[in-house]
């Protein structure tokens, strides 16, 4: 009967000790967004653009659609993320941890609600991932309202794929 009493002891002591401490998915999130946007240093993903802040990148897409298939590539494990929660406006936040499960700072993904504006979504940097990448926001930009000037070998490109 002690033995049993010890035994159920360990077991709620076992129990009681990790329920508070963070869980992690074993992937630094951070270092993946940032393998994601840069190489050697350099921001990679998209272009700054004339018109924005040196902290915007931009980068062209063909629908709406394969703004969000973008977003959810700068994600370990992208739509499947644990860390995902969507809002009531159909922005979607995810979490970034490292592998223990720290928080690192949050993206968030969020479609343009107004036909006027240039871009059809962006991500938002929390003030946390801001410091680090030195990215506050990507935008994601139609091709056809990609603006044509001043973009060089972006819009030979461009040009050649709208064919």
């Amino acid at each position: 009967m002690l033995f049993a009493c010890g035994l159920v002891m360990t077991a709620l002591t076992a129990c009681g000790s990790d329920d508070d401490e963070p869980t992690g998915n074993g992937i630094d999130d951070l270092a993946y967004l940032q393998k994601r946007i840069a190489a050697d240093g350099e921001l990679v993903y998209g272009v700054q653009l004339g018109t924005d802040t040196k902290d915007v990148m931009s980068r062209p897409v063909a629908s709406a659609s394969d703004a969000k298939a973008e977003f959810y590539k700068l994600l370990s494990g992208g739509n499947a993320h644990q860390g995902l929660s969507t809002g009531s406006d159909g922005s979607i936040t995810c979490r970034l941890t490292d592998a223990n499960g720290k928080s690192q700072g949050t993206v968030t993904y969020r479609q343009s609600q107004n036909e006027t504006m240039y871009y059809c979504a962006e991500v938002v940097f929390s003030q946390e991932l801001r410091a680090v990448t030195g990215i506050s926001c990507l935008r994601y930009i139609l091709y056809d309202r990609w603006p044509e000037e001043g973009n060089g070998f972006l819009k030979d490109i461009l040009d050649s794929i709208k064919g």
